[in-house]
């Protein structure tokens, strides 16, 4: 696993929480379905894209993304800017050509996904851990966006 900073342009993504790129593609697949018969859906796979939670716990913002298959050595994180990338690969197993497949339904091939951060963190500190197909990044605020604590005297 390795851990890479930029400094870069910022890259366009969208903020909505809970929104995933590949619905707009079944979105897209479902109305055209009820227009032509003909129509065949898109091969797009969302199996391919990292879900992931972000969450702020005191000083520091976490991510935990579900890579399920994945070795450690697979996997790369990168930072440009405000944007945080995880790449990963998912590689296939070698299967001798005497084997006779009557289900073949898992994924492969590599995943990414870029999220913008929501504030500026300290990018000589951040930390990841990869467990049981879960990574864990933990991204220190910088300190700037640290809340200070000023006392202020009353006259």
């Amino acid at each position: 696993m390795a851990i890479v900073v930029r400094s870069s342009s910022r890259a366009l993504s969208l903020r909505e929480p809970h929104y995933h790129p590949f619905r707009l593609f079944e979105d897209v697949d479902r109305m055209a379905m009820e227009m032509w018969e003909s129509w065949t859906p898109s091969e797009w796979r969302s199996d391919f894209f990292p879900r992931l939670d972000m969450y702020e716990q005191k000083d520091e913002l976490v991510m935990r993304a579900e890579l399920p298959g994945i070795k450690k050595e697979d996997i790369d994180i990168s930072l440009e800017g405000e944007c945080l990338t995880i790449k990963a690969e998912k590689r296939q197993e070698e299967v001798s050509e005497d084997v006779k497949s009557y289900t073949c339904e898992r994924c492969f091939g590599q995943y990414l996904r870029t999220v913008t951060l929501p504030f500026p963190v300290d990018a000589n500190n951040i930390s990841a851990t990869f467990e049981n197909g879960l990574l864990e990044i933990r991204l220190p605020k910088s300190a700037e966006v640290k809340a200070k604590h000023i006392a202020i005297t009353i006259k």
